[in-house]
């Protein structure tokens, strides 16, 4: 029976305060990050099996405030409200999933899920983790998840997500089932999805929905957040999920412009940086006070092409193989991103289930300019959006200087990212987009990363394909139980749209970083860009 610990919230307001006070002490031991089983399995609440509460004591002494210096703004702590990483990124603090990726196995596993079970691949059983405590003191039960599910239903962020279901089923407190309107061997990687983390149906019922909304299951409480300077999060005392963390007080700090970051990393204003200028790698690798954190990325990249502009010569087939033969990925990888990136021959990421390695479009500039002549585009302007981010721009200023080579002006707009999604997923017949410079950031399933750029339904589709055959392919692929049928289904579909279709181009997976002061542990890079930081702490050295 799931009930009100009003004693269990006035401890842990109790304890925010006195930390904002300067408590001082800490903890000493590591705690480490739970041991995560296999798909399905069961993660521990500490290293011995058993759930610590309070963190140990012992000669190592932790920094009691961490700051972390991002590059974009956040803007919300409700999950539902953005897809942005900034946010989820600070929400992944607060707020659990059901099924999550395990940064270490970068396998998909059970966070606030014990053990599920495929009975059909339109028919799921689910069983939660026993005693879990949101912030407000309640114990997470189906209801929460049932609430959470309705609550995305309304949403713009998650409405694709729970179209997928025909009914929700609670089988008692723990356990619940979920039929599908059409069969989907992934389905679990669907609660995964950040935007569905789960929330507390009494905080709803209890509290004014801006501060229910605050109310998650991490190890970190929601506690000041100042619009454009900082996000701020407290450890939360009573956390069974996780270990309470080493840290007292975690800080997010928009600083927009990577030199600045770079120069409060090296001053000691900050702990942790994002997305460090490539210039500055070696400074953080030679530099015995600071480190660099790398891990391959799981980000495509891509110039893209709107298939829904009348009278524009995008539409023609021919044109965009063209580009695909035009474009020097290595120059432009070298121009972008100082060569930390993997050129990719695929519009799908290698570090997906069923990536096929195929050749795809090689540079071929002489094919390129058969083709441009062919179609007649030489002597052609063209306009090309993308957004203001660092390696946007060099993308765009280095595909117009190539495509210069061939006879074809490219006119650029910069935009933020946010116009940006907002103008390629309008009506692409009235959008006036020609080309544009974007990226896409899939889960670790195959169907996530086709459905929802790729699809006539999907949310991400910048390029508006509108093909009824592809649809059917991504249909079936996602339905199919046997495994050697559908590598060849997402095989064909890579050879399809990355050689024939080519509603983009695609370009590179870069490679993510983080720069840190030393003793920083516990930062892990998410190849999706969704970074962890619930177990950040940093060891102070006398």
């Amino acid at each position: 029976m799931k009930h009100t610990k009003i004693i269990a919230l006035l401890l842990c307001i109790v304890m925010a305060a006195a930390t904002l006070l300067g408590c001082t002490g800490g903890t000493d031991t590591p705690v480490t990050t739970p041991d995560a089983g296999q798909q399905g399995g069961t993660q521990t609440n500490a290293p011995d099996g058993g759930s610590t509460g309070q963190p140990s004591t012992g000669d190592v002494k932790y920094k009691e405030e961490i700051v972390i210096a991002m590059a974009d703004e956040f803007t919300t702590i409700d999950p539902m409200e953005t897809t942005a990483e900034t946010n989820q990124i600070v929400q992944d603090c607060t707020h659990d999933l059901l099924t999550d990726t395990n940064l270490t196995t970068m396998q998909n596993e059970g966070e606030l899920v014990d053990h599920w079970e495929m009975l059909a691949p339109d028919h799921w059983r689910f069983v939660l983790k026993d005693n879990v405590t949101f912030h407000d003191g309640t114990i997470l039960n189906v209801d929460d998840v049932e609430f959470t599910f309705q609550r995305a239903a309304e949403k713009s962020t998650t409405a694709n997500y729970m179209a997928k279901i025909s009914e929700f089923i609670k089988v008692d407190d723990l356990t619940f089932e979920v039929k599908l309107l059409a069969g989907d061997v992934d389905f679990n990687y669907t609660m995964a999805a950040n935007s569905l983390a789960i929330l507390s149906k009494e905080a709803f019922e209890t509290m004014p929905e801006e501060d229910a909304i605050k109310i998650g299951t991490g190890p970190w409480v929601f506690e000041e957040f100042v619009s454009g300077d900082y996000v701020s999060l407290v450890r939360f005392e009573g956390s069974t999920l996780y270990p309470v963390p080493n840290t007292k007080r975690l800080v997010f700090r928009m600083i927009p412009e990577a030199s600045a970051r770079m120069i409060a990393l090296e001053n000691g204003e900050v702990d942790v940086i994002m997305t460090p200028n490539a210039t500055d790698y070696s400074r953080l690798t030679e530099s015995d006070d600071l480190q660099l954190i790398t891990e391959t990325g799981r980000t495509q990249n891509f110039v893209g092409f709107n298939l829904q502009n009348p009278d524009c010569i995008v539409t023609d087939p021919v044109f965009r193989q063209a580009v695909a033969y035009g474009i020097d990925k290595d120059e432009m990888v070298i121009a972008a991103w100082d060569g930390y990136a993997q050129v990719s021959t695929s519009m799908m990421c290698r570090d997906m289930g069923y990536y096929a390695d195929i050749e795809g479009i090689p540079y071929d500039p002489e094919k390129a300019q058969q083709l441009f002549d062919q179609c007649g585009a030489t002597g052609k302007t063209l306009h090309l959006v993308t957004s203001d981010a660092a390696h946007r721009t060099k993308m765009a200023e280095n595909f117009q200087a190539q495509m210069k080579k061939y006879g074809i002006t490219i006119t650029v707009e910069f935009m933020q990212n946010s116009a940006l999604t907002e103008l390629n997923t309008s009506d692409g017949t009235t959008s006036g987009v020609e080309l544009y410079i974007a990226s896409w950031t899939p889960g670790k399933n195959a169907d996530y990363m086709f459905r929802n750029p790729l699809h006539s339904t999907g949310g991400r589709n910048y390029s508006h394909l509108m093909d009824p055959e592809i649809d059917a392919l991504i249909d079936a692929a996602v339905a199919e139980t046997d495994t050697t049928k559908r590598a060849e289904m997402y095989k064909e579909l890579q050879e399809r749209i990355t050689c024939e279709i080519i509603p983009w181009v695609p370009i590179a997976q870069p490679t993510l970083t983080l720069g840190a002061a030393k003793g920083v542990t516990g930062a892990l890079l998410h190849p999706g860009l969704v970074h962890q930081f619930k177990m950040i702490e940093r060891v102070i050295e006398d």
